[in-house]
């Protein structure tokens, strides 16, 4: 689910691995823009239009999008339902497109087969990062297969080089009187 920068490059890597990706995604395909359309690249990706339609033939679901309200507690019992059973899930997004008590449940039933995030899930009482290691999600048992991992992916000499070139491109800008090209958030006039 989500298919822009991480999840498309997530979609190329796993149908160079021979795995049958299916991508969903909030924009429908038919409104994509011509910079979003990575997956003219990927003729093998099916383009799914619906959870009903993807989720039963899914084996992984990769969690890609970004959090809305809208996509908030995007995964909960209704959306876990139409999983199949042992279906794994994988959120390298955030915390909160997962409902805590639904995956808890679904773990605990054996209908999701593992969980695995660099988050914590979208716990109803506390913050879901940093993730609590002593959260019961975590003890549920060997056979639960939940797997948290730092949120830490982009931590690398190559990203680390990329934000030094950012950064120092956008402070010449400004020298020159001229905006950064990055905005976190773009000024309204």
């Amino acid at each position: 689910m989500g298919y822009g920068a991480v999840g498309s490059c997530l979609a190329r890597y796993l149908t160079v691995l021979g795995a049958s990706v299916t991508v969903l995604r909030k924009t429908p395909w038919e409104n994509a823009t011509n910079s979003n359309q990575q997956s003219n690249s990927l003729p093998s990706i099916h383009k799914a239009k619906s959870v009903k339609e993807a989720f039963p033939d899914t084996d992984i679901l990769f969690l890609a999008c970004i959090l809305t309200p809208e996509t908030k507690s995007l995964l909960d019992s209704s959306t876990m339902a139409l999983l199949k059973p042992g279906a794994l899930v994988v959120n390298v997004a955030r915390g909160a497109l997962v409902d805590y008590d639904a995956m808890f449940s679904s773990l605990r039933s054996g209908h999701i087969g593992g969980f695995a995030s660099d988050v914590g899930i979208g716990h109803p009482t506390k913050a879901s990062e940093p993730w609590d290691p002593n959260d019961p999600i975590c003890h549920l048992g060997p056979n639960a297969n939940v797997l948290f991992t730092p949120h830490v992916g982009g931590y690398c000499d190559a990203s680390y080089d990329v934000m030094v070139r950012v950064i120092a491109d956008a402070i010449e800008h400004v020298v020159r009187g001229e905006p950064p090209p990055v905005w976190v958030n773009t000024p309204r006039v």
